[in-house]
């Protein structure tokens, strides 16, 4: 398992990943006021028909009702995917009670950068 965190208090987020050697990586991301499971995303490597890519890369989602989570594990799924070529799964949940857009963007701005700290290791 690999793990990483980025961040400091509220906007601390912790990404942990389970490799498959190859075959798939299933990522966890938590943060914030309270850690959680609010959305997950399945990126896999787009399709081909005769050779040729029909995509870049395939996404499915489910959320919670009521979360937004499932948002930015699409976009963690599809970076991770489309670097390594792997299938990946992300399972997300960030929350910080009574966010403001400045936290949302901060959340997001810290969550890039760790899985920016990952795939420098994983690559």
């Amino acid at each position: 398992m690999i793990e990483e965190t980025y961040g400091k208090g509220k906007y601390r987020i912790n990404l942990s990943v389970h490799a498959t050697s190859g075959f798939g990586l299933a990522v966890f991301i938590r943060g914030g006021d309270r850690p959680h499971l609010g959305g997950v995303a399945l990126a896999s490597p787009g399709a081909r028909l005769e050779g040729e890519a029909l995509s870049s890369c395939d996404l499915w989602t489910i959320t919670v009702p009521g979360h937004k989570d499932s948002e930015l594990a699409q976009d963690v799924a599809k970076k991770i995917c489309k670097a390594s070529g792997e299938p990946v799964s992300v399972s997300l949940g960030v929350h910080i009670q009574d966010a403001k857009e400045s936290d949302i963007k901060q959340i997001c701005e810290n969550t890039d950068k760790v899985v920016a700290l990952f795939l420098e290791k994983y690559l």
